[in-house]
């Protein structure tokens, strides 16, 4: 019993690591997206933004302009804990700014190095 449960803490342990991205590069974001006029491609740089989602936040905004990150709740697919993800890169007003760098990932063998 005590082999099973460590074979799958073992397991569980990878698949978190794996679904956090360990083997992809990390993004670092600085400036800001006006949701109100970016394009899609610079929608699709939030996190959780996909072709879908960036194209319910044109349609959305062509009906009524977003004044707030509660009118972004109205879109399909966005609840809080994604405006909460979003909330330093989200203008309603101004250039879209957003620019995004990636950083290596760093495991625990680069840092033994």
């Amino acid at each position: 019993m005590k082999k099973q449960l460590m074979s799958l803490f073992v397991v569980s342990a990878l698949l978190v690591m794996a679904s956090q991205g360990w083997t992809k590069t990390a993004s670092s974001f600085d400036g800001v997206i006006n949701v109100n006029t970016a394009s899609a491609e610079e929608l699709k740089l939030l996190p959780g933004v996909g072709e879908v989602k960036a194209q319910a936040i044109i349609d959305a905004r062509s009906a009524k302009p977003f004044q707030s990150l509660e009118d972004l709740l109205a879109v399909k697919g966005i609840g809080e804990k994604m405006i909460q993800k979003w909330t330093p890169y989200i203008a309603f007003e101004g250039e879209t700014t957003l620019k995004v760098s990636s950083v290596a990932p760093t495991t625990t063998a680069d840092a033994a190095q």
